[in-house]
C-alpha cells in the first residue's frame, strides 16, 4: 500500500509539471505585451501622450494581449498516461513498468498458476519503482521566441521602474485617464526661506504677492549663507525638490543635503543653502513653483591685538584688541607659543618648558556676539611655568557659522611675579631651574637643603620649613616628570605664602569669587546666585583687608613699612564695599555689563592694594568744570523734553494732565506748553555759551548748532508737528553730546598743564588712574562711554523706575496703540 501511495503521489506531480509547461509556453506572448504596456506607464511616456494617442495606444495593445491569450483558452489538463510517460522518460525505466502499473488480468480466465506467475511480475515491477523521477519543468521559451524579444522587454521594464519619472500609482492613474490631467490643480504650497538665527534677519516668505511681482521683474532672492528652504506642499501626486547650479554658466543639476517627507498627503522639505541655486519644486513632470536664490557669502571674522601686550610687577597680563565680524563674533580664544628667541639669545637653555601646555585664559565679549568691539583682557598668569620666557600670542576669532580667523603674531615677554623677600626669591629661581631642567632636581634638592640648615633669620616659621623640607622630600623620591610638576607647583605655593604672609590665603579666596562671580555675570545667572556670591565677596573681602592690617603692623613692627611713609592716594574698606554695593545693584537692574566692568576696576584696584594704604582724594572745582556740570544737567532736561514729546497727541484732550509736582499747572503735554519748555533751554544754552566767552573760552560750534536745533525743535512744537519736533530734538541732543565731549577734553588737558590740581571730573596730572590703577571720571555724565562707563547709584536707581513705569504702561490694554508700540520699541532696545 505505501508502494501504491507513492506512485500515485509521483503521478500528481507529474500531472502538475506538465501543466505548468504547457501554460508557460501559452503565456509567452501575452507576457511580453504586458511588460511593453507597463514599460509605456512606468516610464511616464504614456501619461504625457495626449488623450486621444493615449486612448490607441491602449487600446491596441489591449486587443494584442487579448489575441495572444488564444493558446492559453486551448489549453488541456495532462492526461495520467502522460503523466506515467513522463515518469519512465525521467527515470529511464524499460518495458514501462508505470505504464503497467494499472494492468489488470481478465476476470474468470485465471487459474491458480497464472495468476502467481502474475503476482510475480507485479512484484518485480514494484521494485523497479523505488526511485521514481519527474524532472524539473522545463520553459519552451527558447523554442517559441527565436528573436529572443523577451530579454529587450524585461531590460526595459527593470528601467522604466528605477529611472521613470513620478510616481507609479500617479503614472498608472494618468495612463488610463479618458480626460487630460489638469495641472497643478487643487495644490496648496507654503514656501519661505528662514536666514540662520545669528544673522537677525527676519524670514522671507516665498508664496506672497509681493514677492511674486519681484519674481515676474526678474529680481533675484538674496539671502544669507547657510539659510534654510522649507517647502510645504499639498495636493501633489509626485512632489520633488530639484536645485541647478547658478554659479556655474552650464546651470546643472546639483545635490544639496534635504530632509524630504511625506506625511498623509503633505510634502514636506527643508534643505540648507550653501551656494546660489534655482529651486523647483516638481509634481512628477509639472513645475509648481521656481525661485532663483542668491547669497550673501558669510565672510569670516577679523580680530586685531591694538597694542603689544604688556604686563606688571604682579604677574598680570594686559592684552588690548578688536574684533569684527558681518553677523556677529562668539568667542575669541588666545593661542601661546613659545618665541624661538629669547632675551639671551636664540633658543632656551633647557627642554624642561617645552613638557608644559601654552598659558590659557578667557576672554569675554561684553556682549552677545557682537558685530564689533574692542576691549582689554586682564590675566594673572605668573605661576605659569612659561611666566618670564618671551612668548608669541595670536588670538584666533570664531563667528556663529563656525569660521576661524587668526591675528597678527605678537611677540612678547610674558610678566612674572617680582618677589622681594631674599627667601621667596631663592626659592622662585629654583623653581624655574626646575621648568628648564627637570633632570637635575638632584641639585635643587641640595640647594634647598642648603637653605634649611641655616633657617635662622631666613626662614620665619615653623610652617615655611615643613614646607621647603616637603619639596626637598618630594624631589628625592621623584620618579616621574608628574612628581616634578607637583614640586613646582609646592615651590610656587610656598614662595607666595613667603612674600604675601598672612595675606595669601585671603587674596586667593578673593580671586576666586571674583572669577566666579564675573563667570556668573557673564552667562545671565539668577539674581539669587548673584546675591549669594555678593555675599561671599564681602565676606573674603573683609577677611582680605583685615590680613592686610596684619601685614601693615607686622611689617611696622620689622621696620619694613613707616607709618609716615604710606601713599597718600589709596583706598578704605568703606571704598571697597561700595564698589561691591555698587556691583550689587548694576546686576539687580540687569546692567551686568556695567557691573562686569566694574567688577574689573575692582580686581586691578586689589592689585595694586599693599599694606598700609588710606584713603584721601583731593579735589577742586574750576570753571571750565562747573560749566560742564551745567551743560550736563542741560542735556539731562533736553531729554525729559524729548520723553514729553513723545507723549503729545494733539487733539487728545484726556493726555493733558495737570502736573502740580512740577510747578506747571494745565496742559503739560499740550504743544504750546513744550514749545514754551523749549524755549527756556534755548535760553540757558544761550547764557552757557556767552558764560564762556566771558572767561576767553572758544564756544564750541557744535553748541551754535544744537541752538539752531532747539529753535527749530520749537517751531515745529507750536506747529504741532511732532515728529519733526523729535527729529531736531534729537539732533540737538546730538550736538550738545559732541560740545560736552569737546569741553571735557578742554577740562583734561588744563590738568594736564596744572600739576597737583583736580578738576570736577577726577583728573589729576593729565592721567587716566589714579595711583592704585582706578579710573578717574576724564568726561561728563552725558558725553559718552569713552571712560565713564560705570553710571551712578543716583542714575541706576532712577533707571529700575523708569523701567518699570515702562512695563506697567506696556501691560496697560486701555492706553493708545501708537504709545504701546513705542513703549514696545523701548523694551526691546533695553534687552
Amino acid at each position: 500500500m505505501a508502494v501504491r501511495k507513492h506512485i500515485e503521489s509521483k503521478i500528481a506531480l507529474a500531472r502538475l509539471a506538465l501543466g505548468f509547461e504547457r501554460i508557460w509556453a501559452a503565456l509567452l506572448w501575452p507576457v511580453l505585451i504586458a511588460a511593453s504596456l507597463l514599460c509605456l506607464i512606468f516610464s511616464g511616456l504614456l501619461p504625457a501622450l495626449s488623450a486621444n494617442l493615449r486612448l490607441v495606444t491602449v487600446i491596441a495593445l489591449a486587443l494584442a494581449f487579448l489575441w495572444s491569450l488564444k493558446p492559453v483558452l486551448r489549453l488541456t489538463w495532462p492526461s495520467r498516461h502522460a503523466a506515467m510517460r513522463r515518469i519512465e522518460e525521467k527515470s529511464e525505466l524499460a518495458h514501462r513498468p508505470v505504464s503497467a502499473h494499472d494492468d489488470r488480468l481478465p476476470e474468470g480466465t485465471v487459474d491458480a498458476s497464472q495468476f502467481a506467475i502474475w503476482q510475480e511480475h507485479k512484484f518485480r515491477q514494484l521494485r523497479q519503482l523505488e526511485n521514481l523521477r519527474i524532472g524539473q519543468p522545463r520553459s519552451f521559451w527558447r523554442d517559441l521566441d527565436a528573436r529572443a524579444l523577451r530579454v529587450p522587454a524585461a531590460l526595459a521594464l527593470l528601467a522604466s521602474l528605477l529611472l521613470g519619472q513620478g510616481s507609479l500609482t500617479a503614472n498608472f492613474k494618468d495612463s488610463f485617464a479618458v480626460a487630460p490631467r489638469a495641472e497643478a490643480q487643487g495644490l496648496s504650497l507654503d514656501a519661505w526661506l528662514k536666514p540662520p538665527s545669528y544673522t537677525s534677519r527676519a524670514p522671507l516668505l516665498l508664496t506672497g504677492l509681493a514677492m511674486s511681482e519681484r519674481l515676474k521683474a526678474g529680481e533675484d532672492i538674496v539671502v544669507p549663507e547657510n539659510s534654510v528652504l522649507t517647502l510645504r506642499l499639498s495636493g501633489a501626486d509626485a512632489p520633488d525638490v530639484r536645485f541647478h547650479d547658478l554659479a556655474n554658466a552650464d546651470g546643472g543639476e546639483i545635490v544639496l543635503a534635504s530632509k524630504n517627507r511625506t506625511d498623509k498627503g503633505v510634502f514636506q522639505s527643508e534643505t540648507k543653502l550653501t551656494r546660489p541655486v534655482r529651486a523647483r519644486l516638481m509634481d512628477g513632470g509639472t513645475e509648481v513653483a521656481s525661485w532663483p536664490i542668491m547669497l550673501i557669502p558669510d565672510q569670516p571674522p577679523t580680530v586685531l591685538i591694538t597694542e603689544d601686550p604688556a604686563g606688571d610687577g604682579s604677574g598680570t597680563l594686559t592684552v588690548k584688541w578688536k574684533t569684527a565680524d558681518d553677523y556677529g563674533v562668539t568667542g575669541i580664544v588666545p593661542e601661546f607659543s613659545l618665541s624661538d628667541t629669547q632675551e639671551d639669545g636664540l633658543g632656551i637653555d633647557g627642554n624642561g618648558i617645552f613638557l608644559y601646555d601654552p598659558p590659557k585664559f578667557p576672554i569675554s565679549l561684553r556682549k552677545a556676539s557682537p558685530k564689533a568691539e574692542a576691549g582689554s583682557t586682564t590675566a594673572n598668569l605668573a605661576e605659569h611655568p612659561w611666566a618670564g620666557f618671551m612668548v608669541e600670542l595670536a588670538l584666533e576669532a570664531k563667528d556663529a557659522a563656525g569660521h576661524k580667523a587668526p591675528s597678527e603674531m605678537r611677540r612678547f615677554r610674558l610678566p612674572e611675579r617680582l618677589f622681594v623677600k631674599p627667601l621667596a626669591k631663592a626659592l622662585i629661581e629654583q623653581r624655574r631651574h626646575l621648568i628648564l631642567k627637570p633632570e637635575e632636581q638632584g641639585q635643587v634638592a641640595q640647594m634647598l637643603e642648603a637653605v634649611l640648615a641655616y633657617p635662622e633669620g631666613l626662614i620665619e616659621g615653623s610652617g615655611n620649613y615643613l614646607a621647603i623640607a616637603a619639596i626637598v622630600s618630594r624631589l628625592k623620591a621623584t620618579a616621574s616628570q608628574d612628581d616634578v610638576d607637583v614640586a613646582v607647583n609646592m615651590l610656587w605655593r610656598t614662595a607666595v605664602g613667603i612674600e604675601d604672609g598672612n595675606m595669601a590665603s585671603a587674596r586667593a579666596e578673593l580671586e576666586a569669587l571674583r572669577r566666579e562671580l564675573e563667570r556668573a555675570l557673564a552667562e545671565g545667572a539668577s539674581p539669587e546666585k548673584i546675591a549669594e556670591l555678593m555675599d561671599k565677596m564681602r565676606g573674603a573681602m573683609d577677611r582680605y583687608m583685615q590680613s592686610l592690617m596684619q601685614e601693615m603692623e607686622k611689617r611696622i613692627r620689622e621696620g619694613t613699612l613707616q607709618q609716615d611713609d604710606r601713599p597718600g592716594q589709596s583706598i578704605s574698606p568703606e571704598d571697597l564695599k561700595n564698589m561691591l554695593d555698587m556691583i550689587e545693584q548694576l546686576a539687580e537692574s540687569g546692567a551686568n555689563d556695567a557691573a562686569r566692568e566694574m567688577l574689573s576696576q575692582l580686581d586691578q584696584i586689589l592689585r595694586n592694594l599693599q599694606p598700609g594704604m588710606q584713603a584721601g582724594r583731593p579735589q577742586r572745582e574750576t570753571p571750565l568744570s562747573k560749566m560742564l556740570d551745567e551743560l550736563s544737567e542741560l542735556m539731562r532736561k533736553q531729554q525729559g523734553l524729548m520723553d514729553d514729546t513723545q507723549r503729545m497727541q494733539p487733539g487728545d484732550d484726556e493726555l493733558f494732565e495737570p502736573e502740580g509736582d512740577s510747578g506747571r499747572q494745565g496742559n503739560r503735554y499740550s504743544p504750546d506748553a513744550l514749545a514754551e519748555q523749549q524755549l527756556q533751554m534755548r535760553e540757558l544754552l544761550d547764557m552757557l555759551m556767552r558764560r564762556l566767552g566771558e572767561q576767553g573760552l572758544d564756544t564750541p560750534q557744535s553748541l551754535g548748532e544744537a541752538g539752531k536745533n532747539m529753535e527749530g525743535a520749537e517751531g515745529s512744537l507750536r506747529g504741532e508737528d511732532r515728529d519733526g519736533a523729535l527729529d531736531q530734538q534729537g539732533e540737538a541732543m546730538a550736538k550738545l553730546r559732541e560740545g560736552a565731549r569737546g569741553m571735557a577734553e578742554r577740562l583734561l588737558q588744563q590738568g594736564q598743564g596744572q600739576q597737583g590740581s583736580y578738576g570736577r571730573h577726577g583728573e589729576a596730572r593729565g592721567e587716566d588712574h589714579d595711583p592704585l590703577g582706578r579710573p578717574m571720571r576724564s568726561y561728563g555724565e552725558d558725553t559718552g562711554p569713552q571712560e565713564d562707563m560705570v553710571p551712578s547709584e543716583h542714575m541706576i536707581r532712577r533707571a529700575r523706575e523708569i523701567l518699570d513705569m515702562l512695563r506697567a504702561r506696556a501691560n496697560e490694554q486701555q492706553a493708545p496703540k501708537l504709545e504701546r508700540d513705542y513703549i514696545d520699541r523701548l523694551l526691546r532696545g533695553l534687552y
